[in-house]
């Protein structure tokens, strides 16, 4: 799954040139992101520290709304439920996102765009699990899917906006990071570009259309690197050390002799 991502503000501000072309609005959505992170070094975000982050969503014209990562759907009944749910609801998967309580309200009335320049995953080996981060080789921003919405706290007269993340199953260098035992298969966030992302912002999209951008990015974007761990008293927290190389000699594999 996808609990940890990174915004670079440098990367974000130089904006490399892929081939793949990009809606006008889309481009200056990202020239006023630019304005608003300026500062905010964004190295390493967990999920389950609920952090507010920008969304691109498209109801009445794009723009961007803070939303706290973690989606509390319309129904839950009360603050403790919610903060229960935010925890189970980081991510949403991509072949049941229209479907699932949880989020079918969501992905079918708002959905949003979650600028990243990286994210963090884990791989297991015998029995312990070791931190990548996985980007890739454009200095550019990619757009993650996301499901997104507001709940109203009664009690304490407030309303939260809230999302997740889009997840589905692992490209090749995902299926050989995220090897959890404990999951059916590798996961990985789900990456739009193009005519796709304008597409996904819009009501007036078939629901049919949206499933289908819903997939795996093609083999070769992407590069990974071990990293110092994430949590605990070796974490190097929200600082440019969360994402620079870290070897572990566990998972060095000294020459065969013969």
């Amino acid at each position: 799954m996808c609990y940890t991502i990174q915004q670079l503000e440098e990367r974000i501000l130089k904006q490399g040139q892929r081939k793949q072309s990009t809606p006008g609005e889309i481009e200056e959505a990202l020239r006023i992101f630019r304005e608003q992170i300026k500062g905010k070094p964004m190295f390493a975000i967990s999920g389950f520290d609920h952090p507010g982050l920008p969304i691109l969503i498209g109801q009445g014209g794009i723009h961007w709304q803070d939303m706290h990562w973690g989606l509390i759907p319309l129904w839950t009944k009360d603050w403790s439920a919610a903060m229960e749910m935010s925890n189970m609801t980081l991510n949403a998967r991509a072949e049941t996102v229209f479907e699932k309580p949880a989020f079918k309200h969501a992905a079918s009335t708002r959905r949003g765009l979650l600028p990243v320049t990286g994210f963090y995953e884990y791989k297991h080996v015998k029995g312990k699990k070791f931190p990548y981060f996985i980007d890739w080789s454009e200095e550019d921003v990619r757009w993650v899917a996301c499901v997104c919405d507001e709940w109203r706290d009664h009690e304490k007269g407030e309303t939260l906006l809230t999302f997740a993340i889009v997840t589905t199953r692992g490209n090749s260098l995902m299926a050989e990071i995220h090897n959890n035992p404990e999951l059916d298969e590798p996961r990985m966030p789900v990456f739009l570009e193009g005519e796709n992302l304008l597409q996904w912002l819009s009501n007036e999209t078939p629901i049919e259309t949206l499933k289908a951008m819903l997939k795996p990015l093609d083999d070769g974007h992407l590069r990974a690197h071990t990293v110092k761990p994430l949590r605990g008293k070796n974490s190097p927290g929200n600082t440019p050390d969360a994402y620079r190389k870290h070897d572990y000699a566990e998972l060095y594999e000294p020459p065969t002799l013969f």
